[in-house]
């Protein structure tokens, strides 16, 4: 058990009265329960900055902070199921937004009951709404109850509120970095190692081992989650939202990021991505065959990674790998081939992803290539995800080839998409699927299919199953109970983009559009802390403003013998709530097995550890879950 919980006296105003619920609550009450179990994200609470009242975790609010023009409205929770069901908190009728720096209030207002009181299925929790959006100037501010004397977390005001936060987020990708070193003047703080995998250089065939001729050097690339191994069918949901995040708002990607490529004059979202290129390329066989994946296949990594001597290898060719390979590097030569410096690089690309089709289309589809010998995810894909994935590449390779087969193959396959096929537009596969979007504005695009495109949009935004509106969840950030899974945080940010996708090309009215965006916003809003876990679901942020972030990561460079406060790096998104997590302690004291008890929104705990806690159902980051909130986010961000 970790001894990071921090104490206060309970505060009670009054005797404890039964709650009210309706034009107003009950006496105001706050009070603070037992110890929250092991590993559970710490109390929100106490003096945590000097000369501001005592903070309190049930007043959730955006810990960065709100565009000046938004809608703000900050949560007011009442847990009566779950860890955290002894912090009970009853609100005064009206609470002041309160200037960080005087203490002045700048607005005073009502709250209002959630539901009629009724408890948020997902969260265990019941609460009130205080909506705030008259305030509008820049700066910092906090809510503050009167009546109980404390306050939410500190957040600012401005138009540039989240670039620090799309700059960390962004950042992510150069601490996964393989072969390289990670450096203190990049790394802006304790967060170095030596270049590490530098036995990528020569890895072998797994179905070779001592076969030194089978030898390549498959060296850099990023680390695809908390393991160190890469996987090419990964990356369409990688590439893809970043690529796509970029195009629909470049002037928020500059040459700034503090990375080894920043100063050179072009995007440094850009220069990340082609550090991933650079290695895929070197997946690709000179025959056009990806290889299907590459890394350990044993479990005895090495800390720190630069320590771990162990061979790696990689896995046959496969129709998968070499499939999503073909759409990455076409999209990639659409958006790289803008850039003069960059055009032979999106030359290489545009042939490579060619060579890359005629090679699938030459070749016996495989389901199964991956065998597991090469350790963690799964590499393989269906037949259905082959069609989808058909379908997307061929969208991108249309486009940056004009030649009329890939429009035939799109034509043929687009309506397998899951996003044309399920009803409502899917928050899987999305990051690929936004190729569709793409084809509404490509010359010659079919107008049939254009239509489908729109219509399923528009009818997606109509489904109370797909977009409810936002008082359908405490938390105003709806998402489906069957999505409370590992890697939850991909489909919720996912869900908030799509909701963006369809008020921009669905041909609704303008209020459907400002609903749809606003849905957008409360899902980013999420993220940032408007959450049961009262909690920021990104890694170490208290140096960019969030006064309750996730401190362990199940990661192999940052993993548990690499304690706070020095590690992990800001910006790491983890997994997310898991209802269906089984982790188990070793001692089976209940340390661990408390998480899959509590209400799927709850089922989180900030912990790092290994078999059999199973940390990385939780607490485990991915490039992919890393890509969707960056899509999603910078759909919000303004540099200055």
């Amino acid at each position: 058990m970790h001894a990071r919980h921090l104490r206060i006296a309970a505060a009670v105003l009054s005797a404890v009265l039964p709650t009210v619920f309706g034009s107003r609550p009950a006496v105001a009450q706050a009070t603070t329960g037992a110890a929250f179990p092991p590993h559970a994200v710490p109390r929100l609470a106490g003096e945590t900055i000097k000369g501001l009242p005592a903070v309190t975790g049930r007043i959730h609010v955006d810990q960065f902070g709100y565009l000046p023009d938004a809608q703000k409205v900050a949560v007011i929770s009442d847990p009566q199921k779950g860890y955290n069901a002894g912090d009970k908190y009853i609100p005064g009728n009206e609470l002041e937004v309160r200037r960080k720096a005087s203490g002045l209030a700048v607005f005073k207002g009502a709250i209002t009951p959630w539901n009629n009181g009724a408890v948020h299925d997902d969260s265990g929790d019941r609460g009130w709404w205080f909506d705030f959006s008259t305030v509008k100037e820049p700066g910092e501010y906090y809510i503050y109850d009167t009546s109980t004397r404390l306050r939410s977390p500190v957040f600012k005001i401005a138009r540039n509120v989240y670039y620090p936060v799309l700059r960390a987020a962004v950042r992510m990708f150069y601490f996964q970095r393989e072969a390289v070193p990670i450096e203190r003047k990049y790394a802006e703080g304790p967060w170095t190692d030596a270049a590490g995998l530098l036995q990528d250089r020569e890895a072998r065939a797994v179905w070779a081992k001592q076969d030194a001729t089978t030898a390549r050097d498959l060296s850099g690339g990023w680390m695809d989650a908390g393991d160190t191994n890469k996987y090419p069918t990964f990356l369409g949901e990688v590439i893809h939202p970043l690529l796509h995040a970029y195009s629909a708002n470049p002037k928020v990607f500059g040459d700034d990021y503090n990375i080894p490529e920043s100063g050179n004059g072009l995007p440094d979202l850009l220069d990340e991505v082609k550090f991933e290129l650079d290695w895929l390329k070197k997946m690709q066989d000179a025959d056009g065959g990806v290889f299907i994946k590459m890394g350990d296949i044993d479990h005895n990594a090495a800390w720190p990674v630069s320590q771990d001597r162990r061979p790696r290898y990689y896995g046959k060719k496969s129709s998968a790998s070499t499939l999503w390979t073909a759409g990455n590097f076409a999209h990639a030569a659409r958006v790289y081939g803008q850039f003069t410096p960059w055009k032979p690089f999106a030359d290489d690309l545009r042939q490579r992803a060619v060579r890359a089709w005629d090679w699938y289309q030459a070749n016996p589809r495989e389901y199964k290539p991956d065998n597991g010998e090469i350790k963690s995810g799964s590499a393989n894909r269906d037949a259905g995800e082959h069609d989808r994935m058909e379908a997307f590449a061929a969208i991108h390779l249309w486009a940056v080839t004009g030649d009329a087969r890939f429009h035939k193959v799109i034509l043929d396959r687009a309506g397998k998409a899951r996003q044309l096929a399920e009803g409502a537009w899917s928050p899987y596969e999305a990051g690929a699927a936004e190729a569709l979007l793409d084809y509404l504005k490509l010359p010659g695009a079919d107008a049939a299919l254009c239509g489908r495109i729109r219509q399923t949009l528009a009818s997606s935004a109509g489904n109370r199953g797909w977009a409810p509106p936002a008082e359908a969840d405490l938390y105003r950030a709806w998402i489906g109970k069957g999505t409370y899974h590992w890697g939850s945080n991909s489909p919720r940010a996912c869900y908030g983009y799509i909701s963006l996708q369809a008020a921009e090309h669905a041909g609704l009215s303008d209020l459907e559009r400002t609903r749809l965006t606003q849905r957008g916003a409360d899902l980013l809003h999420s993220f940032h802390g408007v959450n049961p876990l009262s909690a920021a679901y990104l890694s170490n942020m208290k140096g960019l403003g969030a006064e309750s972030s996730m401190m362990y990561l199940y990661h192999t460079r940052w993993g548990s013998t690499a304690k706070p406060p020095d590690n992990p790096p800001p910006g790491y998104v983890v997994g997310g709530a898991n209802q269906s997590f089984d982790g188990k302690s070793k001692k089976n004291d209940g340390s661990i097995e408390w998480i899959s008890k509590q209400p799927r929104a709850k089922a989180y705990a900030d912990f790092n550890l290994g078999w059999p806690e199973a940390s990385w159902a939780i607490s485990e980051p991915a490039i992919y879950y890393q890509a969707a909130y960056i899509r999603l986010l910078s759909a919000f961000t303004q540099q200055q």
